[in-house]
């Protein structure tokens, strides 16, 4: 017998849908200077020019700043992303 639909996801058990952890991606003071935090912002992100300016002082005058707030895998490409760059890059649950 043969079924239209596909076979429903399970709602209780072990098998049942959870969220995934979260985790922030933080970009670090860079020593190559204030428009290479900024350009990889825009660059790796969907952020314009106002709110990858206001990230890369924020990481400027804290050491540290939020860039997103993701799922591990995409994390730690961001992460090796900014590396790429020659940035550093942490994450840290959120």
């Amino acid at each position: 017998m043969s079924s239209r639909h596909p076979p429903r996801p399970a709602t209780h058990g072990p098998a049942a849908w959870r969220p995934l952890a979260r985790y922030k991606v933080l970009v670090h003071r860079a020593e190559q200077g204030l428009l290479a935090v900024a350009r990889a912002v825009m660059d790796l992100t969907r952020f314009g020019p106002a709110e990858a300016e206001h990230r890369m002082w924020e990481a400027h005058h804290r050491g540290r700043a939020v860039v997103v707030v993701t799922h591990l895998e995409r994390a730690e490409l961001f992460v090796e992303q900014f590396a790429a760059r020659g940035l550093s890059a942490s994450i840290e649950p959120a």
